[in-house]
């Protein structure tokens, strides 16, 4: 199942160290190719040296965050990383290891190369015991779940009754199908090309001032790094934030709706799906100063013309695509909300209360309503951007299911 995949595996430390050994002999009997990085903790419960003898190659310690000099030459552990592992599993999973990953925290090489890693990531830990069951630790469960990474509860009693987690083992057969299903697994989005756009629109008054708006451009930024997760060609169209470009993303930045509705227009015909997350000004100033405008020569009025639709537009030519929508109300959410999916076309809307400066721009979270073309409303909790991401795009997967099977 795993014949010539290149896969990464971590060795996490603690009385379960020894699975991280059969994982790996498991994974090289199903015909992986392994290589493996030790975590801090790792040499205290089994020695590198065993690793090293199964894989007859190379380990990485826990210390060589940057690197590792290879015959005299720097090898950079990005090349270790991203250019030759197809798949990364990090068993067991310790408490430390899940708060470092959820937070970014790489003072250790094996959460540096996760966060150099772009492909499928694998956590197996031993779900059901008393640590793991904290509240502290599932909050980092959780964490990692909405960036996208797998998590393998494979928690089997070996003491009844046991609260402790040495009393729990890990199953070897468990980690191994998890990593194949990761790496096998495609999805409705594998292939498709998914056009988003995001961020805000700055319409220029003079070289220096604009009219523009407060969206950060995260709720596309994540959409754009899950749907590429999922297998789909993304290209994401966004106007200027701060935010990097998902890795694998062709990314095309723009400044104002005009340039926003020629992108879009440009990359239309072959897109599979759309989603329209950024907020594009609704106005232009209708007269650009070539100079900046002094204030003692300025007028109190600035003359205004309407932006284009793009996403109006975009719903005459629909044609067999998913076409989705955002709004963004601070009154009468749920009506506009349901004129929109009517008159622009769209498959569904995501209603976005932005009244409420917890979930509105630029906060991590978010809590929608979903209004689909039959009337059909979802509402749902307060959650992630990166959740919300995952939850769109299954509603989309779905809709790309039944117009296929149509």
């Amino acid at each position: 199942m795993l014949q010539n995949k290149s896969v990464l595996l971590g060795a996490g430390g603690g009385p379960l160290t020894w699975v991280a050994v059969d994982v790996l002999r498991a994974l090289q009997r199903a015909g992986a190719q392994v290589r493996v990085i030790l975590s801090t903790e790792t040499e205290a419960f089994v020695p590198a040296l065993t690793f090293q003898t199964l894989t007859g190659g190379e380990v990485i310690p826990a210390e060589a965050m940057y690197g590792t000099l290879v015959g005299g030459h720097f090898r950079p552990l990005s090349a270790v990383v991203v250019e030759p592992a197809e798949a990364l599993v990090v068993v067991p999973a310790t408490p430390a290891l899940l708060a470092k990953a959820a937070t970014g925290c790489a003072d250790e090489a094996l959460v540096r190369a996760l966060l150099l890693h772009r492909g499928p990531t694998v956590f197996a830990y031993p779900g059901q015991a008393a640590v793991y069951q904290h509240g502290l630790v599932q909050h980092n469960l959780q964490r990692l779940r909405a960036a996208g990474m797998r998590l393998c509860d494979t928690g089997i009693p070996d003491t009844a009754g046991s609260t402790d987690e040495l009393g729990w083992s890990l199953s070897v057969q468990a980690v191994v199908e998890a990593v194949t299903d990761c790496m096998q697994q495609t999805t409705a989005l594998t292939g498709k090309v998914v056009l988003i756009t995001a961020g805000p629109t700055q319409e220029p008054i003079d070289p220096v001032r604009h009219i523009s708006n407060r969206s950060s451009g995260k709720t596309g930024f994540a959409l754009a790094e899950v749907a590429r997760r999922r297998g789909a060609r993304v290209i994401l169209v966004t106007g200027p934030t701060h935010l990097e470009a998902p890795f694998g993303v062709t990314c095309i930045r723009i400044q104002t709706a005009l340039e926003m509705r020629q992108a879009v227009l440009d990359h239309y015909a072959e897109t599979d799906v759309v989603i329209k997350t950024a907020a594009v000004a609704d106005f232009r100033p209708k007269f650009v100063a070539q100079d900046k405008v002094k204030k003692d020569a300025a007028e109190l009025s600035i003359p205004l013309e309407r932006n284009p639709d793009i996403l109006a537009e975009l719903g005459q030519h629909k044609g067999q695509r998913v076409l989705v929508g955002f709004a963004a109300e601070t009154q009468d959410l749920m009506a506009n909300a349901a004129q929109k999916v009517h008159n622009k076309h769209l498959d569904f809307i995501v209603a976005n209360d932005i009244s409420d400066p917890s979930i509105g721009f630029a906060s991590d979270d978010n809590r929608v309503h979903i209004l689909d073309a039959a009337g059909q409303i979802e509402a749902l909790p307060t959650m992630t951007k990166a959740h919300l991401a995952d939850h769109i795009l299954d509603r989309v997967q779905t809709l790309l299911e039944q117009k296929n099977s149509g």
